[in-house]
């Protein structure tokens, strides 16, 4: 978490690291929650567009069309068949609620979670409950996670960046190296790693 008034940028979650927090929001009965993770990662959504989904835009699909709040540009995402599986196996978890409803929203309210609720007060404490091994950890993480993992699924390539450029629709490829979080230490690693 940052510091009030700070400028920080959120880190990516090793890959690891992002299923043992799906384990342990599972065996919590941390339903929502998981779902919440889910759909963050597999369809590399911002918070404001997680928020934003009722269970009848995902459950049976195998594309999402949403238009980005941030952006405001229209986009279809495909929903990969063990991230369907997934969340169909967590809607039943909890007792199949109102495909009306927002996957993400407040029991008081019925209305979705503020992105404030998830960062201060979700985020926070899963850090600490279940030691998680990551310094800035914001809703932005999981966005993150998804680039790094295809990044690294990708064999680390030129084609990863590109590809990853497109989805993120970032105007060059060095924007997309720092968002996924590769730093000056692990470019110089590349020439070390030089063997004549």
């Amino acid at each position: 978490m940052s510091v009030k008034g700070s400028l920080t940028t959120s880190d990516f979650l090793p890959y690891p690291e992002y299923q043992r927090l799906l384990e342990c929001l599972e065996n919590d009965q941390r339903y929502k929650e998981c779902a919440y993770c889910i759909l963050s990662f597999c369809l590399s959504l911002r918070v404001s567009d997680v928020l934003r989904l009722k269970w009848r835009d995902i459950l049976g699909e195998r594309s999402i069309i949403i238009k980005e709040k941030k952006t405001q540009k229209i986009k279809s995402i495909p929903i990969g068949s063990d991230a369907a599986e997934r969340l169909q196996d967590i809607y039943i978890k909890m007792k199949c609620p109102n495909k009306d409803e927002y996957i993400m929203k407040s029991e008081r309210t019925k209305q979705p979670v503020s992105r404030q609720y998830i960062n201060h007060d979700l985020l926070k404490s899963w850090k600490e409950k279940y030691h998680l091994q990551i310094g800035n950890f914001s809703s932005h993480t999981f966005r993150k996670t998804f680039g790094r993992y295809v990044y690294d699924k990708m064999g680390r390539s030129q084609e990863s960046l590109i590809m990853l450029q497109y989805i993120f629709k970032h105007h060059s490829i060095s924007t997309t190296m720092r968002y996924i979080g590769l730093r000056d230490d692990e470019v110089g690693n590349i020439y070390e790693s030089i063997r004549l």
